[in-house]
């Protein structure tokens, strides 16, 4: 796993780069930390996977120290995969701006499951994602995941339906500017509710995934295909898309 120390040459690497051509690679970086799950785990399996998929160049971070740095602005999306229950400690106030500043400027946001459910204090990152987190049930239970828009790029080469073994998040309803990409109900169980959707936020898009509660999942090819394909959407590596 890289550290957050050398975070900073990324964004430097990546700035100087833009400098004199196009980039070949995406520049991200995965936030990680909190509690009640494996983040170790998460950032390690990430960083396997990713690369694999698509071409991404991903440090991991901790806190948002990131943020502060003037090549912040180089980043194509920033992976966020945390769970802390208050901004105050883990964000100054500049950087809370920071970060919006960045989604509305067009960094792109991919948020993975406890991510929804960090800075519950924090109403205007909640925007982000057009809803907030009310509940879930068991940690332990099996999730079906099913597409409802097989056409949009971050959908259209996975299978109609996965599984995943992890907990089921339930939301307040979605602003209507959000765009539905699957719906997840727990086995056995009939009612379905959002799973993963995208909205923009200035020239930002911003991707919100609700599963998956434990390292396994990110083991799932659905899954790790379905991450890959929305930090791509996310940070516009396709323009016309």
């Amino acid at each position: 796993m890289r550290t957050v120390g050398l975070v900073a040459g990324l964004l430097a690497v990546t700035a100087c780069a833009g400098a004199q051509e196009a980039p070949a690679k995406l520049h991200a970086v995965l936030w990680v930390g909190g509690f009640a799950h494996d983040f170790d785990a998460f950032a390690t399996i990430t960083q396997e996977f990713l690369p694999q998929r698509i071409p991404i160049e991903l440090g991991v971070v901790r806190d948002g120290s990131f943020l502060d740095r003037p090549e912040a602005d180089a980043l194509d999306a920033i992976v966020m995969n945390h769970c802390f229950e208050k901004a105050e400690g883990v964000l100054t106030e500049p950087q809370r701006q920071k970060l919006l500043d960045l989604v509305r400027g067009g960094v792109g946001v991919v948020a993975i499951h406890a991510s929804y459910h960090s800075f519950l204090d924090w109403d205007a990152v909640h925007d982000l994602y057009g809803a907030r987190f009310t509940q879930h049930g068991s940690s332990d239970i099996n999730v079906d995941v099913r597409f409802v828009d097989r056409s949009h790029p971050i959908t259209k080469d996975l299978p109609e339906t996965f599984r995943v073994r992890t907990e089921l998040y339930e939301s307040t309803p979605l602003a209507q500017d959000c765009h539905v990409l699957a719906m997840a109900r727990e086995e056995g169980k009939d009612q379905e509710h959002p799973s993963v959707w995208t909205r923009a936020d200035g020239k930002g898009r911003v991707v919100t995934i609700l599963p998956a509660h434990w390292p396994d999942a990110y083991k799932v090819p659905e899954f790790q295909q379905l991450i890959a394909n929305s930090v791509r959407w996310a940070a516009k590596e396709k323009p016309d898309e």
